[in-house]
């Protein structure tokens, strides 16, 4: 397909691209029990992907491709698969994590054309993925007030919270999702991948309360500690979670059939998923819960 590019805005070929990179995707249906994925805003259907378009050039999609394979291999796959959790990282990460967040803010925005909020704030939104592309491009060299953020999610085997949602580690450890979040004074792009959220800056009031979460520029090292979530956030990932699973009961009986028929032919397959591995440790906290 023929067509401008999104990014450099070049005429040329476009290639299909994922807004979830596709490792994300490969591994998600290698580790699930049936090899399919669902749609979060409608749980009866089962999909072979996630969201992609006509977006960017060969070149800008072989970039992206760079960055993709860096973070895969370095940090993803390690934290998933081995259970890893301290990584060092080179330049690559920052570009890494706009480049998601630039991805996922122009698709949110390509599907909600709207002009229902005032007009300074699509002007805010048209300045970050204006400075986000550039910075991608490597046409300007800091982001700015545009940061990048990253949180590793682990499992929660207990909480002193007096509700969670009964599929929090599910949530966590197994759930994708991109969203524009924010308040009056705060304002993110939020992309949620497999044990792992990157919170783009688009602006922020308390900037420097979330330093410890911040990736460097150039060098930095991902490792357990201390963050400072923004006013609101956590509240926001309950919402989500609970819409999650609000979806899961709706999921036909017939499916529900065919999952256990799964496994039950598949026992091995099933004992290693990643899926149940989540399920469990929901399990061992909320009990009988998880089936509601």
């Amino acid at each position: 397909m023929q067509g401008l590019c999104k990014l450099c805005n070049n005429y040329s070929q476009l290639e299909e691209s994922h807004f979830i990179p596709k490792f994300i995707v490969r591994w998600l249906k290698k580790t699930s029990i049936t090899s399919y994925l669902r749609k979060l805003d409608d749980m009866h259907k089962r999909v072979q992907d996630t969201a992609k378009g006509y977006w960017l050039c060969g070149d800008c999609e072989d970039l992206f491709s760079g960055w993709e394979t860096k973070f895969a291999n370095k940090i993803f796959f390690p934290f998933v698969d081995k259970g890893e959790s301290v990584a060092n990282y080179g330049e690559w990460m920052s570009k890494f994590c706009a480049s998601i967040s630039w991805r996922a803010l122009t698709y949110i925005r390509s599907q909600n054309p709207q002009k229902d909020k005032p007009k300074e704030y699509y002007e805010t939104l048209d300045f970050a993925e204006k400075h986000l592309a550039l910075y991608v491009l490597g046409k300007v060299h800091n982001l700015n007030q545009y940061e990048q953020h990253v949180f590793h999610l682990s499992g929660i085997e207990s909480t002193t919270l007096d509700r969670l949602p009964p599929n929090i580690n599910r949530y966590f450890l197994r759930t994708v999702a991109i969203d524009i979040i924010g308040n009056s004074s705060d304002l993110f792009v939020y992309t949620k991948i497999p044990s792992f959220m990157i919170l783009g800056c688009i602006k922020v009031e308390k900037l420097t309360k979330m330093r410890s979460s911040r990736i460097a520029l150039k060098s930095g090292k991902i490792s357990p500690g201390k963050f400072w979530w923004p006013d609101g956030f956590a509240e926001y990932l309950l919402e989500q979670a609970d819409k999650v699973n609000q979806g899961l009961s709706k999921i036909p009986q017939e499916h529900l059939d065919k999952i256990e028929m799964s496994i039950a032919n598949n026992p091995e397959q099933a004992a290693k998923s990643k899926l149940i591995e989540a399920f469990l440790q929901d399990y061992a906290m909320f009990g009988e819960e998880v089936f509601q």
